[in-house]
Parts: structure tokens; C-alpha cells; sequence
């Protein structure tokens, strides 16, 4: 699904350079190809996203406004499992049957498979997904569902053969330099809980879970109000289900889904084994207006975003409404992510924090 409708699931790129004037000829030269030649092996080229057989890129079908809206599609031919396997069977049983024999080798049921493959693989109805992905030409951002690791490997790769470089993909380490010109191994990474008295390093979180479980706190502490910005004032909530993770033996990993889980029992125990958030429900609300999606704190990936309802009616205002609001809830996310990044980089706030930390996870709620 792309970026006009529905809620969305992605994560955020910056683009080291401006478009090409040339973009959608780009693009166009780059499209995705007829489905006669589709085997098994994943063919990808780029198409619209008015539906993934659509591959007329035009600058009506892809450019909206200051945006660019794109799929990268992906095509290929694959014999359900079942069905190879009741073939590669039929056929193994048959030669067992005219050559008297009770069994068949390796390399001989390995053969059978590769001849069934063959034979079947043409016949498949070729298998369609995509990776769409939305510019913004004006802040330099590009935003893209490719959120596994071999999606955006494939995407970043397609990119930059098409526009001629690649854009930076924004995980806590990246956003820190790129966004802020901060080192995120200079951020102290430590314990939070009373109980313990682990040594700083690395076994107590990455950058973006030290952040995540920062963010509870400041929230918490502030009562859900965020500090007023330019762009109004918010608040937030973190909200179930919750990750929680740590490194070394034991339960590395629990989640809490059910009833509060920002009150229970649960939580306050991974506290205070010194677990910290990997991923949490985040709300964000101004006004009358919401957002809302899970967070995973190790890569930045957004998934399925809730953006407040829209009063556009036409299709591209409405993708521009669409794309106002999302890009709205990246400013505040990545400015609340600042402000975790200069206080962490501060001494006596550092110190401050530390202390109301540990009184935080001590003294809350667990039921």
C-alpha cells in the first residue's frame, strides 16, 4: 500500500543531494518489465502506484505537487510448497515402481525435484509486491516501506543505479551525525535500575533503546505535555504492546501487551532487571488531531502509522495532507530524539537524569 491512504508502515531517508531534473525519465528508463519473462528468480523495476502493473512513469502518474510518489515493484514465479512437494512424490514413486526398487537416493529424488521445478515454474501465475516510496522534494526527505533489511538493501541499490547516489537511511546512529552532528557512541549508555549497579557500556542498550525508555520518562515526568514548538503543542503517550531487552543471561526479551502495560507489574520488573524499550506503541496528539504507530527503537521503523483524519477531497490534496501530517510527526519525533542527544551529551542533565531515573523505575506503579 503506498502513501495516499491507510496507515503506514516505514522508516526515513535523507537525501544526500537533490533530485535530478531529470527524475522521472530516470525513472521511466528504469521500469519494470514485461511479466513473460518472470521465472524464479525476483525481477524488480520501477512502476506508479496507482496498481503494480502500472509501469507508464509519467509526470502526471508520479509526480504530486512537490512530491514524488513511486513503487518499486517486485515480480516473480514461485510453485507452492505443497504442490512441489505432491509432484516431486508422484514422480518419485513412479520411477520406484517401473525400476522395481523400494528407494530413491539423494541425488536422485535432488534430480527429480530440479526437473519438476522446470516443468512447473512456467505455469505459475507470477507473485507481485512492492516497496512504495514518497519524496519530499522541498525538506530532502524520502520515506520508504522497505523496512527488512533485504528490501532496503534492494531499494537503496535500485535508487542509486536510477537517480546516481543513495540516500541515507535514518537509524539512531545515522539521524545523531546526520541530523545533529553528534557521535551517538559518545552517548553513555547505563543502567537504570535501582536494583543494580552495572558498569556503563554496551550490555545496557543500544543509542535508540536508552532513547525509547528515556522518552517514557520524560513524558511520564511531564505529565504527557511536550515542550511548546513551532508546529504547536503536543502530547504524548507510550503505550502497550512494549518490548523491553537486555543483554546477557536470562530472559533477554519480554513484551507486555495485555490490560496497562505501562503500569504493570511486568514493566516495573524489566526495569528493574535493567531491561530497556525496544519498542512501544507511541501516540501523539494535538488538539483534536493523533498519531500513533509502533516504534522499533534499534532501526527507527515506524510501523503502521495512524494519521489524524484529513478534510481534503481531491486525490492529490489529499496525498499532500497525507504527507504534511507525516512529516509533522517525523519533526516532533526527531526533535524529541535532540533533546534526548544534547541532554545525554550534558553532564549535570546526565547526572540528573540518572538520578530521577532509578526514583522513577523504584517508586512506579506495578500492578
Amino acid at each position: 500500500m503506498g502513501f495516499d491512504q491507510g496507515r503506514l508502515t516505514f522508516r526515513i531517508c535523507r537525501l544526500s543531494e537533490p533530485l535530478p531534473k531529470d527524475a522521472v525519465k530516470r525513472f521511466a528508463a528504469d521500469h519494470a518489465q514485461s511479466l513473460d519473462g518472470v521465472m524464479g528468480e525476483p525481477q524488480w523495476g520501477w512502476g506508479t502506484t496507482r496498481h503494480l502493473l502500472d509501469t507508464n512513469i509519467t509526470e502526471d502518474s508520479v509526480k504530486l505537487g512537490s512530491y514524488y510518489h513511486i513503487c518499486l515493484r517486485q515480480a516473480v514465479r514461485k510453485i507452492p510448497a505443497s504442490l512441489l512437494q505432491a509432484e516431486c512424490r508422484i514422480q518419485e514413486l513412479s520411477k520406484m515402481e517401473a525400476e522395481g526398487r523400494e528407494s530413491l537416493n539423494k541425488k536422485e529424488r535432488r534430480a527429480i525435484k530440479e526437473e519438476v521445478k522446470e516443468q512447473l515454474l512456467p505455469n505459475m501465475p507470477p507473485q507481485l509486491s512492492g516497496v512504495f516510496v514518497a519524496i519530499d522534494t522541498v525538506e530532502q526527505l524520502l520515506f520508504t516501506t522497505a523496512t527488512s533489511q533485504h528490501s532496503l538493501d534492494v531499494f537503496l541499490g535500485m535508487f542509486s543505479k536510477a537517480m546516481g547516489f543513495e540516500p541515507t537511511v535514518l537509524t539512531p546512529d545515522v539521524a545523531a551525525s546526520e541530523l545533529f552532528h553528534i557521535d551517538a557512541e559518545t552517548i553513555p549508555s547505563f543502567c537504570i535500575s535501582p536494583d543494580l549497579n552495572a558498569p556503563d557500556g554496551d550490555e545496557n542498550g543500544t543509542v535508540g533503546q536508552n532513547f525509547l525508555t528515556w522518552l517514557w520518562y520524560f513524558q511520564e515526568e511531564r505529565g504527557g505535555v511536550l515542550p511548546q514548538s513551532k508546529l504547536g503543542e503536543f502530547s504524548l503517550m507510550l503505550d502497550g504492546p512494549m518490548t523491553f531487552v537486555s543483554e546477557g543471561a536470562g530472559a533477554m526479551e519480554s513484551v507486555v501487551r495485555k490490560g496497562s502495560p505501562v503500569v504493570s507489574a511486568e514493566a516495573k520488573a524489566s526495569l528493574l532487571v535493567g531491561k530497556k524499550l525496544k519498542s512501544a506503541r507511541l501516540i501523539l496528539a494535538r488538539d483534536d488531531q493523533e498519531w500513533s504507530c509502533q516504534v522499533d527503537a534499534d532501526e527507527f521503523v515506524f510501523r503502521g502509522l495512524k494519521l489524524p483524519e484529513g478534510e481534503a477531497m481531491d486525490p492529490l490534496s489529499i496525498f499532500e495532507e497525507r504527507m504534511t501530517n507525516l512529516y509533522i510527526f517525523q519533526s516532533v519525533f526527531f526533535g524529541l530524539y535532540q533533546k534526548f542527544l544534547g541532554e545525554m551529551s550534558d553532564g549535570k542533565k546526565l547526572a540528573d537524569y540518572r538520578k530521577k531515573a532509578k526514583n522513577w523505575v523504584a517508586n512506579r506503579e506495578g500492578r
